[in-house]
């Protein structure tokens, strides 16, 4: 048995599960898939130079080290031999994301050539009451950590005496919760756009769920994927619920709304654009978003104020008549 997921954030949260929900599986049998095929020449997927730029879209980014980038390719091009070994596999996926599933189409159809059964396990719409019963199980039975994005404070907080952090951890979920339920249309539920931000305690409530595709619907997603690779359009996004061919400006209006009109930084564009996008049912990646403001900047639909090599040091505004 393996279960395929796509990205590492994925593969560690999955890594950190499996011992309450396969205690069995061995870590190595989780492949996790890293590139997008929701972007790009999908053709051939194998086609290393054709899948670069899309593998690895923060090349120039100074501050990402370029011996890091090759082993991040590394094990994607491992993992994606590694489905010749699979016997038996559960595909991790999202629905509301247009790259999981883009490589849900991909993987079975791959593993559908040699008759492999495949178990789907879709991450989505969860109750607040499950999500809340599952972190009051984990903070009962577990030593509690936290981590933030603050070398000092993680240093801090790891002096801290379990029961003050487990009440500052309790917080941090409740705000984090109701920030996620007060974006959700559904009354008590919450919403997960990508596997690898499900914390590893709910990933339980998703994988009991989970059901054994048909030999019907394995023909279904084959046959989506073939449609997909014959279109070979610069995108592929989510429509009306359906994964479908779309050109590369597609998601341009929605980028524009969230341009500034005074001079800000682009990473605001950056993250507004992908909560905008988010509820339209489309996840997309922070540096699909930022070539999208580059191209629309050369065109002249919005004006880079100042240039930069990622968004962090990019400022753009909207162009005023």
């Amino acid at each position: 048995m393996y279960w395929v997921c796509f990205g590492d954030g994925a593969k560690g949260g999955l890594a950190m599960a499996r011992r309450a929900m396969e205690p069995t599986l061995d870590e190595g049998h989780i492949l996790a898939l890293a590139d997008d095929w929701a972007q790009g020449d999908i053709a051939d997927v194998t086609d290393r130079a054709a899948r670069s730029d899309i593998l690895t879209p923060w090349r120039g980014d100074p501050e990402l080290d370029g011996a890091w980038q090759e082993k991040y390719r590394a094990r994607h091009w491992a993992a994606l031999d590694r489905l010749d070994k699979v016997d038996e596999a559960v595909v991790w996926y999202a629905g509301g994301n247009p790259c999981e599933q883009c490589g849900l189409r991909y993987v079975v159809s791959r593993l559908r050539q040699r008759h492999i059964p495949v178990w789907v396990c879709e991450v989505g719409w969860m109750p607040v009451s499950a999500i809340q019963r599952a972190n009051r199980r984990m903070r009962d039975t577990s030593v509690v950590g936290v981590i933030t994005s603050s070398r000092a404070a993680n240093a801090l907080l790891r002096l801290v005496p379990q029961p003050l952090l487990r009440r500052y951890a309790a917080r941090v979920e409740r705000r984090s919760l109701r920030k996620r339920v007060e974006q959700s249309p559904r009354a008590g539920m919450a919403y997960f756009s990508t596997v690898g931000e499900v914390s590893p305690d709910l990933l339980a409530y998703f994988y009991q769920r989970r059901r054994l595709l048909t030999d019907g619907e394995q023909a279904a997603l084959a046959a989506d994927w073939a449609r997909l690779r014959r279109e070979n359009t610069p995108l592929r996004a989510l429509v009306d619920g359906r994964v479908q061919s779309v050109p590369a400006d597609y998601y341009d209006d929605v980028i524009l709304s969230c341009v500034p009109e005074e001079e800000d930084c682009a990473a605001l564009t950056v993250g507004r654009s992908i909560i905008a996008l988010d509820k339209t049912g489309n996840r997309v990646s922070d540096m699909l978003v930022f070539a999208r403001i580059r191209a629309l900047g050369a065109a002249g639909r919005l004006a880079v104020v100042r240039d930069g090599a990622t968004y962090r040091d990019m400022t753009i505004q909207k162009i005023h008549a």
